[in-house]
């Protein structure tokens, strides 16, 4: 049982180095050498962004006589369906978190 014990805390010490390098690792690279954020935009985070749009598009129809009502059709239509647009199709592959300082190019 205190070999047991031993071993598990050399196997927690060494993934914790372990997930500490890899941390410094990715920190010191390029920005521009984010192949893992891209392929995970691309195979992913576009997809969902797919089913976000439609889902806010049905939620924007849903909610639409609601919003007609309250004068806010422009606010619900921009949460619902342009930002989703924007963050699918309009910003760089592989810049998984939204930026509010990026422009999206046209």
């Amino acid at each position: 049982m205190r070999n047991l014990i031993k071993r598990s805390l050399v196997v927690a010490a060494l993934t914790a180095a372990m997930a500490g390098q890899s941390v410094l690792a990715e920190e010191q690279l390029p920005k521009d050498r984010a192949g893992g954020d891209m392929f995970l935009d691309a195979v992913f985070v576009r997809p969902m962004g797919l089913v976000a749009i439609v889902g806010g598009a049905v939620g924007f129809v849903v909610a639409l006589p609601f919003t007609i009502v309250s004068g806010s059709v422009d606010s619900a239509a921009n949460e619902l369906v342009k930002k989703p647009i924007a963050y699918t199709f309009r910003r760089p592959l592989g810049q998984i978190e939204e930026q509010e300082d990026v422009k999206y190019s046209r």
